[in-house]
């Protein structure tokens, strides 16, 4: 009588696999120091009048730990500027100043205020969307953007409608972008039942109070949303990005391919050949077992 050799994964490893909570499937993230010089801020006289709001933001990182105590970050924000415009430089060129200097990891920014009150909405959109597309050649940068209470006074009558206009806009550029990956928040809510002590005498531009509560607003969305949280270092095999190669990574992987919807990841790519598929997850097996101990293995 013939017997058949049936090729089994260690039972361990089978255990492991069918015991695992999808859970343990997230990727880990490291919060680390930051570099002053890696911060870009940019925009327009909500920001640059007084710097308030990025000195605020400078405070917030160092009470964090996550810059230290004589940094700072790179401002490079003009008042009466515009996104399409404006006083020189404008909001696309001190983002081209900025990493002409030097690397730039984030980008904290403002804009379309002035192109609001010129009336230039369609114009501000148009900047946004190309500037956009700049910033996402840089790699792995992040973008915060936000957006100003509303005016009030004299400028209200002209100005509220194009902010309203502009904001929706500005949003969607913002939120449905992934290169750069970048976030919104409307700073409306902040400022709202506190415009006598918020705004100055001019409308449009925050007292030292004001510049504080945008900027602990601000502050407040980075921290939930990890804006200065680093990504981890590729590490092939490691599927699940928790440090090790284990059997939990054996599950992630075998869970990538019999997905519909998986997608391309490097640190699944186990033979460096651009694909994964069934000889990936037969050189994961090899390596768990001990038959080979380099990844990527060609």
């Amino acid at each position: 009588m013939k017997t058949r050799r049936v090729f089994t994964i260690p039972v361990l490893v089978a255990m492991l696999i069918f015991s695992l909570s999808t859970n343990l499937f997230a990727a880990n993230t490291n919060s680390t120091k930051i570099k002053g010089s890696e911060v870009l801020v940019i925009g327009d006289s909500f920001l640059a009048l007084s710097h308030d709001i990025t000195k605020r933001l400078e405070q917030n990182a160092k009470n964090a730990g996550i810059l230290d105590s004589n940094d700072k970050f790179r401002d490079l924000s003009v008042s009466g500027t515009m996104l399409s415009g404006g006083m020189s430089p404008n909001i696309p060129t001190q983002y081209q100043n900025g990493i002409n200097a030097g690397t730039i990891k984030y980008v904290i920014m403002d804009g379309g205020g002035n192109d609001c009150i010129a009336g230039n909405v369609n114009n501000a959109v148009a900047a946004a969307k190309s500037l956009f597309q700049q910033m996402g050649k840089n790699t792995n940068l992040k973008v915060f953007y936000l957006f100003y209470p509303d005016p009030m006074g004299g400028l209200a009558n002209n100005l509220k409608p194009n902010l309203d206009a502009l904001r929706p806009q500005i949003k969607n550029i913002v939120t449905t972008s992934t290169a750069p990956k970048a976030y919104f928040l409307d700073l409306r809510p902040t400022f709202e039942g506190k415009y006598s002590s918020y705004i100055l005498s001019d409308g449009i531009h925050p007292t030292t109070a004001g510049s504080n509560a945008a900027a602990d607003a601000v502050w407040a969305e980075m921290q939930k949303v990890g804006f200065f949280e680093s990504t981890p270092t590729i590490k092939c095999g490691d599927c699940n990005n928790d440090g090790k190669i284990d059997a939990i990574d054996f599950a992630v992987l075998k869970q990538n391919l019999i997905s519909p919807n998986s997608t391309y990841k490097a640190n699944m790519d186990l033979n460096a050949d651009n694909a994964i598929n069934a000889l990936d997850f037969a050189i994961m097996k090899k390596y768990l077992l001990g038959i080979i101990n380099t990844l990527p293995y060609k």
